[in-house]
């Protein structure tokens, strides 16, 4: 997603009676969130399922790990550019 999603809140009966443009707004390219709110309060979020994807890695244990780890590789200076990777992958690739 590159721009954030809008979050709008809106009242359970609007959402029931406009689901099929709120699902619309859901897969736009600038993919919108909802609250929506019964009595003024808030009682449910929609987003969309790659939103709730992300979310889910975020919060996997592996993934936590394999970030910290990456993140005291990238202090160490042990890392390279993507650009340097492929030169040297097509280099291994033509001499073998």
């Amino acid at each position: 997603m590159g721009y954030p999603a809008t979050v709008t809140t809106i009242p359970a009966y609007v959402a029931r009676t406009q689901l099929g443009s709120i699902l619309k707004a859901l897969q736009g390219k600038r993919a919108a969130r909802f609250i929506i709110t019964k009595g003024g309060k808030p009682v449910a979020c929609m987003i969309s399922p790659t939103d709730l994807d992300d979310i889910l890695e975020e919060l996997d244990p592996e993934f936590q790990k394999s970030l910290k780890l990456a993140h005291k590789e990238y202090q160490a200076g042990k890392t390279i550019t993507l650009h340097d990777y492929m030169k040297k992958k097509i280099r291994s690739r033509r001499a073998g």
